[in-house]
């Protein structure tokens, strides 16, 4: 994906997951159980307006964005304890033309709701988490918006 493209894709989503948030989502279809506010809720465009939505591999929690770069390999050794699980999946969001004013803590882009989140051992839930796809442990790593992008954490990389 071209350079430019991904900037304004990512910079596009953290200025999403900045604006508001709103609807419920059913933990479980086959049993009734409460819903909670998880989901994003309404267009954010005004009525007659869209737009086509891309949304790269993303988490929002705790108030912090974090990215998925296939370089930065993990093993499933160094996959900690559960640190939350997925509320909101945008991978079935129903509405694909309009993002979210706000990513809720606990959303994904492209995790499906109930996903375990995982601390990644050596380093700081607030620097990289970790997520099974497929079968195979990923490390999403926290990121910081800047002007020209978004900017893995000082905390986030590996010294060397």
């Amino acid at each position: 994906m071209n350079v430019m493209v991904r900037m304004c894709a990512v910079s596009a989503a953290v200025i999403a997951a900045l604006a508001g948030c709103g609807s419920q989502v059913q933990v479980s279809a086959s049993h009734p159980t409460p819903t909670h506010r998880a989901c994003p809720e309404g267009s954010a465009y005004p009525p007659g307006t869209a737009s086509e939505v891309d949304y790269i591999d993303s988490i929002w929690h705790d108030s912090v964005s974090y990215e998925y770069f296939p370089s930065v390999r993990i093993t499933t050794s160094q996959v900690g304890s559960v640190v939350t699980r997925i509320q909101c999946s945008m991978a079935t969001y129903p509405d694909t033309h309009a993002p979210p004013s706000r990513f809720a803590d606990d959303t994904a882009t492209a995790l499906v709701a109930g996903t375990p989140v995982h601390a990644v051992k050596g380093f700081s839930p607030r620097c990289r988490l970790a997520a099974y796809m497929a079968g195979h442990p990923r490390t999403y790593v926290a990121v910081n918006d800047t002007q020209h992008g978004p900017v893995p954490r000082a905390c986030a990389k590996v010294a060397g």
